[in-house]
Parts: C-alpha cells; structure tokens; sequence
C-alpha cells in the first residue's frame, strides 16, 4: 500500500514537471515581456509572482516591477515599490537613485535628493546623472513658474494618450490612442489593437478642427486615412512642411516579424521609421520610407522641419550618438533628397534621452529631455541656433514643465497660443493635451522687459488703438465722418450690439461667437471703408493686470479670426479694458453668479468710417 502511494505520488510530479516544462511559468512570461519592453505585461506579471513569493521574492525581480510601473506612467505605486526595495538589506544601490527618481517624478524634491544623496557607484555616466539629478532638485526649489495658466484642452482629451504634433491652416495635427472607438470617418474600431507596452490602443494620426464656415460644430476626423489606414502599430507624431503638401509620419515597423534586437530570449522592440508622402494635383501620393534618413537596425522618429523647410530635424538610436536617443539633422540638397544625417551635438543631446523636437519660431528648437537639471521626467526645452551651433538650452519650467514627462510644446502662427502635452496628475488620461495663451509670450523667453506698450512687430499685425479707459497702444486724429446711408447705418448698428463672451480665464472665441464673426467679415467686406475697434473685457476676479492682459488676448482671438477671414489687419484696433466698464453690479467686494460674471467676459465693436 505505501508503495503504491509513492507510486502515485512520484507519478504526478513527474506529470506535473513534464506540464510545467510544456508551459511558461508567471516569471518567464515576466521576463520575456521586460525584455521586449512591454512593461504593462512585465509589471502585472511580476506583481503577481511577488504576491505568490513574499519575502523570499529576489530583489533584482522586485526592481524590475518596480520600473515597470514606473515606466508606464505610474509613479506612486513605483515609489511604494522602491520604498519596499531600500528597506530590504540585499537592496541595490542603484535602488537609490530610481527612488529617487520616482520621487522627483511625484515632485517630492527634498525626500528625492535624499534618495540620490544616498546613490553610490563607479559608473562615471551615473554620477554625472545624479549630479543632473540634484541639480534639478535644488532648481526646483528657486524657480518661479511663469505667469501663465495652463488649460487642459477637454474636448480632445481622452483616458488615453493624446498630444499635438504640429499646427496647420485647417487646424491641429494630433497623435492619440483614445480617439480609436469614436465614430470618425464613419467607422469606430469596438476593440483596437493594444500596445502590450502600456497596455493602451496604438497611435494614430488626426486632425482637428474647431470651427469651420456653414459648420457649427468641431470635428475631429483620421488624418488621411486612404495613406496611414493601412499601417498597423504607432502612427505618430505627424508634421507637414509650410505649404501643407509634403507629410512626414513616424510609423512603427510593420509586419508580423520584428527584426530582432538582442535584447532577450524573445523578438526584440518594433522601431520607429519615417515615412514621407507628397501632394500632387491636390492628391496624396503612396507613403514611402524617407530615402538617406532611417537605418536598419535602429528607430528614427519626430521628423520636424525648420522654418524655411532646408533642414530636417529627427531623433534616433543610431551609433554615433551621446545618449539614449539623440536629436539629428540632415539638410535638403539641390535636388531636393535630404543629405546624409548629422548629429546636432553635444552642446543639445546628453547621455540620457532628447525627445519630440519641434519649431515654432525662426532659428529656435524646442524639444524634450532627461539629461539636463530638470523638474523631473521629461522636461520641455528652448535653445537657439542650428545644425551642431546651438547657445544652451533653457528649461521652460513651470507651468510647462513639471515632475512628470511633458511634451510637445507647439506654438499657433501667432506666436502667443500654444499646446503642449502632459501625464502630470490631475488629468483626463495618460497623456493630456494643456493650451495655454501668453500676451507677452515672446518678451519673456527672450528675457525682455515688458515695455510700456506693446511691441506690435512681436505681436500679430493690427494697428494700435485706443478706449476711453483701460487702453494699451496710441492712435491719431478720428477721421472726418460721413453721413451713412440707410443701409449702412442699419450694418453699423447690427454690428456695434454684437457681444461675444468668454469662458472663465480664457481667450478661445466660443462656436457661437465665431458664427456671428462670419457675418462681421461679410459685412466688412462690403464695406471696404470701415474700421472697427474691438474692446474687450475680463470679469472682476483675478488681479487687475492679470485681467487687462487677458481681454488683450480676447481682442488678439477677435482679431486673429477676422484677419484668417480675410480682414486687412489694418482696419482692425482694439482696447483691452481688463475688469473696467462692467455690465452689472460686478465689481470687487460683490458676490455676483456666475452668469453675471460671464456677461462681462465679453467683447463688443464700435465702427469708424
């Protein structure tokens, strides 16, 4: 009898050990989905094998979870792991620095620097980076955010991914993974492909638009979906050159096989590669991979164009580089190919990684990094220059850049609205899409004083005028008026008891009020004699400079909108009036709802003839 038990029993362990053989275990799959970076598989996976472990769970699996979550974005339950890890005596001292790192990331700069006071090591590339570290850390402590709020854009953002890639006449382009089960094109996707990376839809490209004429309503609609329909995997980020008829994507490589990388037991990563379609005839030429500018073997990514269009910008992972991923260049040839790609050097890439470059202004670059003195993650950068001759770059700090990664920053034509890109807590999703608009945007990150009026050669062409009260700007004599005829009188008249209001501490022109601005440019039209002052204004709320600079924006949206219309900008003025000349019974010290507050977010016309 007791040979027959052990019979039985030596029986099922060898079953079970041939099942276990047949079968991958949890820390296999966890250590085949580390190695292909799919870390929202590696995270759940190595949680649920330390559950299984407890304390006897190796501390080299428990940093690898850690980072994991880390990597996806989740940087207090990263934390907590780390917090775990440093108090295990076998932990690593590189445990130290990615607490510290986590840390910095949830903006805890003191107990960070703590954390990265402890790190120790004999890599040189790892002091340095914990000299950038505590650098960043001491930065955060003295410097002041500039003056500018920060908007989430609601009616993009998603529980996904969303991010603006680049500005163009009919609107913005946009990358986003949360957009995939809307009704667009007239299809929805029930259940998209998902990145094991982040466990989150891939990418696709967009475009969107807020307003258009005979349309009242925004929308939002796949980016030549006939092109970039047919690719599987990350679409994005997307760019165009200034005439709107070259299109640039970043597409990850397609097909079943990833060329494998060496990275572990398993395929390797799925690179980036860059993809170029030309417009002729007014139609979409076949996407092809852009010739002398990705190699095998390595990614290229977020190709942007200078101003002038002779120069690519683009990142990648190709050998002689500093870091990570580096940003590169190649310049457009007579011919019109692009020359071999040269590194932009190390006055701008460090031997982390640079990121998402973009260009909103003539010879200046802005794009992402974790290699220099920063408020944590990505951190959004401006430098001036070109090629491999840069200044050094200048941290944008706060309010657009934060402990966590922030991306993106792309400016509007106009030079004082922009986008930029976030997961910093408090949003819709992982990533969220942030507008923001800066009267003085271009004075200040030059560094220069504000003068007593504005410098309209930094701002948008329109001709300076004047109010009553509360103006900014000069103007001369009043023109001589003529009698107007009944016509005319009855077009004044409509126009000068229009009123566009405001959300509250924004400038965007409401759908309403851009409907109504179609009918003022009609009528402008006709009547090519006529100027008209816009005079905007701001509820009481707020200070009183804070207030006139903002209906200074709202006069900039009126105007910027007519001008896009057709309106020569010299027949437009304006009077930005702050909290003055209120509606109501509004003032300060008087409690008012909000409905009473929003009817002096407004601007209104009067006519010159």
């Amino acid at each position: 009898m007791i040979r027959r038990s052990l019979t039985f029993i030596l029986t099922m362990t060898l079953a079970g050990s041939l099942y276990a053989q047949e079968q991958k275990s949890v820390l296999q799959l966890a250590e085949e989905a580390y190695a292909r970076e799919e870390y929202a598989v590696a995270g759940a996976l190595y949680k649920r094998q330390a559950r299984s472990k407890g304390d006897r769970t190796p501390v080299a699996l428990l940093m690898k979870m850690a980072r994991s979550y880390q990597e996806i974005g989740y940087f207090k339950e990263a934390a907590g792991f780390y917090q775990q890890i440093i108090a295990r005596p076998d932990h690593p001292a590189a445990a130290y620095f990615a607490y510290g790192e986590a840390l910095r990331q949830l903006e805890q700069y003191d107990s960070a620097r703590q954390q990265y006071a402890l790190f120790t090591t004999a890599n040189a590339d790892s002091i340095k980076l914990k000299e950038i570290a505590l650098r960043g850390c001491d930065s955060a402590a003295v410097w002041k955010p500039a003056p500018v709020q920060l908007q989430p854009l609601k009616e993009l953002n998603t529980p996904g991914s969303d991010l603006v890639s680049g500005v163009i006449k009919q609107g913005l382009l946009l990358m986003s993974n949360g957009y995939r089960e809307l009704v667009l094109n007239g299809n929805a996707e029930s259940n998209p492909q998902t990145d094991l990376r982040t466990k989150q839809p891939f990418y696709k490209a967009y475009v969107y638009q807020q307003y258009t004429q005979g349309n009242a309503t925004m929308y939002l609609e796949e980016l030549v979906p006939k092109l970039l329909g047919k690719y599987d995997y990350h679409i994005g980020p997307v760019n165009m050159n200034r005439t709107e008829d070259t299109l640039y994507a970043t597409i990850n490589i397609q097909g079943k096989k990833v060329p494998f990388t060496g990275k572990g037991p398993v395929n390797g990563v799925r690179q980036l590669q860059i993809y170029q379609s030309v417009k002729t005839g007014g139609k979409w030429g076949e996407m092809v991979l852009l010739p002398g500018i990705n190699v095998a073997g390595h990614s290229s990514s977020h190709a942007v164009l200078n101003t002038d269009g002779s120069i690519l910008y683009f990142v990648s992972d190709r050998p002689g580089g500093f870091g990570q991923t580096d940003l590169w260049y190649a310049e457009k040839q007579a011919d019109g190919n692009w020359g071999s790609p040269v590194n932009c050097g190390d006055k701008i890439n460090t031997i982390a990684a640079e990121t998402f470059p973009t260009v909103n202004e003539d010879g200046i670059l802005y794009f992402s990094s974790k290699g220099y003195a920063g408020l944590g993650g990505y951190d959004i950068y401006r430098v001036k220059g070109g090629k491999t001759s840069w200044e050094t770059p200048e941290n944008m700090k706060a309010p657009f850049n934060s402990g966590a990664d922030d991306i993106g920053l792309v400016l509007k034509h106009n030079g004082y609205e922009g986008y930029m890109s976030s997961n910093k807590p408090g949003g819709m999703g992982r990533d969220d899409i942030y507008y923001f608009a800066d009267l003085d945007y271009t004075n200040r990150v030059n560094h220069i004083a504000p003068p007593g009026v504005i410098d309209h050669s930094k701002q948008p062409p329109v001709t300076p005028s004047t109010g009553t009260t509360g103006t900014t700007g000069t103007t001369g004599q009043p023109p001589v008026r003529r009698q107007l005829t009944a016509e005319e009188e009855e077009d004044r008249r409509t126009l000068e008891q229009l009123k566009f209001l405001y959300d509250y501490n924004s400038a965007r022109l409401l759908t309403e009020s851009r409907q109504v601005l179609d009918r003022v440019a009609d009528v402008l039209k006709r009547r090519p004699d006529w100027k008209i002052v816009i005079a905007s204004f701001a509820d009481n709320r707020g200070a009183d400079q804070y207030n006139t600079d903002l209906s200074a924006l709202r006069c900039f949206s009126v105007i910027d909108y007519l001008v896009n219309k057709g309106i020569d900008p010299k027949r437009l003025y304006y009077a930005n009036k702050g909290e003055l000349e209120p509606v109501n019974r509004c003032k300060d010290g008087v409690p008012c709802s909000e409905e009473e507050y929003r009817q002096n977010r407004r601007s209104e016309m009067k006519v010159r003839w």
